[in-house]
């Protein structure tokens, strides 16, 4: 799906004027008012942005990561903005929250856009600082950004679809996670400026006097840091921050920013090789895709995306190429072996080049297949399982 923009981003006598695309009026404004601490929200939409055009992973052979601009999403929830946005790789998640009290006024309705950020517009955030002044105006058509001095030039850039799957994984990743400690940023910048780069399975864990460092096993208060070095994305916030707060969630985690008027979350995802979108979560999902979770009200938030048929279970990789083995008659009930290993019905399934068996075991389906010995269920069911549970019915 390719956005169009009424017009072309500008710069004008009261400051830098950004086109938007979508929404169903010409200029409904969600939000026009004055940033409270313009130096914070500037620096932390700076990151937004830099996330949104960083790759932190490259899969072997590949020669140069390709990376395509992507939109970095904005919603207001009728009391605040939220400005997200997920790297070239989708293994790394960032979200600025600006608070009511961040804000002179709140906004005046709900909605989501997805704006364009592109090098000038980094140039006049990267200006801001101190006293100066920050005006936004933020619909569903539209964003106008005023500082003292920049340039913006439009760029008509698609919202990727792995970015709609990747938000419905986060929702459902993000519920479970375990508060784990909180630490003064201070320690926080010590700690990543002393950590080699590395992407093996590693925690963050608490060390006497406030501290942390790096573990191998787990510990109480401690988070998942697979790929650690990711977190860098965080240096440049570090100085406004008043404390961080860490959520485990496996061995990826959440690291939560609180700042002046504004909180910043960045989520990293269980190892730098694995992708947000394809963690599975949602092809047993019972509840709305589109929804956001907040770590630090351990609650929803709303935000309304285009191609709402990407994060629907039907139309996932996995459950397509499950479909299609049911429809191709691959799956076939091949008994039942209680009474020999303890599990229930047995079925095989005739994929391309082998035959699988899916077993029924008081833990779960089990499948003979490389994914499952790779991921078991935490990514979500194979395709074969998938298979499975489609040819029950019948």
């Amino acid at each position: 799906m390719i956005y169009t923009y009424l017009r072309e981003s500008a710069v004008t006598e009261t400051g830098v004027d950004l086109a938007t695309s979508g929404g169903p009026a010409a200029h409904p404004y969600f939000f026009d008012g004055f940033v409270e601490r313009a130096d914070v929200a500037a620096a932390a939409l700076l990151v937004v942005a830099r996330v949104a055009r960083t790759r932190f992973y490259t899969p072997p052979g590949m020669l140069a990561a390709v990376l395509r601009a992507a939109d970095p999403v904005v919603t207001s929830d009728g009391a605040g903005l939220r400005f997200e946005s997920l790297s070239a790789c989708c293994g790394v998640y960032c979200r600025l929250d600006l608070l009511p009290a961040g804000l002179d006024r709140p906004p005046h309705a709900r909605g989501t856009t997805n704006v364009d950020v592109n090098p000038p517009m980094r140039d006049a955030l990267s200006g801001v600082a101190g006293l100066d002044p920050l005006h936004l105006a933020v619909g569903a058509d539209e964003l106008r950004v005023t500082t003292m001095d920049g340039a913006v030039i439009e760029r008509r850039v698609p919202l990727p679809e792995r970015w709609v799957r990747s938000f419905a994984e986060l929702h459902l990743i993000a519920r479970s996670a375990a508060a784990g400690a909180t630490y003064p940023p201070a320690a926080v910048r010590r700690f990543l400026q002393s950590q080699p780069r590395g992407r093996g399975a590693l925690f963050a864990v608490p060390a006497p006097g406030g501290a942390l460092r790096l573990a191998s096993r787990p510990a109480p208060g401690g988070v998942g840091v697979a790929g650690p070095e990711r977190l860098r994305a965080l240096e440049p916030l570090l100085r406004h921050a008043t404390q961080v707060r860490t959520y485990g969630l496996g061995t990826g985690s959440a690291w939560l920013l609180d700042l002046p008027g504004a909180r910043f979350t960045l989520q990293l995802s269980p190892s730098p090789s694995r992708a947000f979108s394809g963690e599975g979560g949602i092809l047993t999902a019972d509840e709305a895709a589109h929804q956001g979770w907040d770590l630090a009200d351990a609650a929803p938030f709303e935000r309304h995306l285009p191609l709402d048929d990407a994060v629907q279970p039907a139309d996932q990789p996995r459950m397509r190429a499950a479909e299609a083995l049911v429809a191709s008659g691959a799956v076939t009930r091949s008994g039942d072996t209680a009474a020999v290993l303890g599990t229930g019905a047995v079925h095989t399934v005739r994929g391309t080049d082998a035959v699988y068996t899916v077993r029924d075991t008081p833990a779960g389906e089990r499948c003979t297949c490389a994914w499952f010995a790779t991921h078991a269920l935490s990514r979500g069911p194979c395709k074969h399982i998938l298979a499975v549970r489609l040819h029950r019915p019948a």
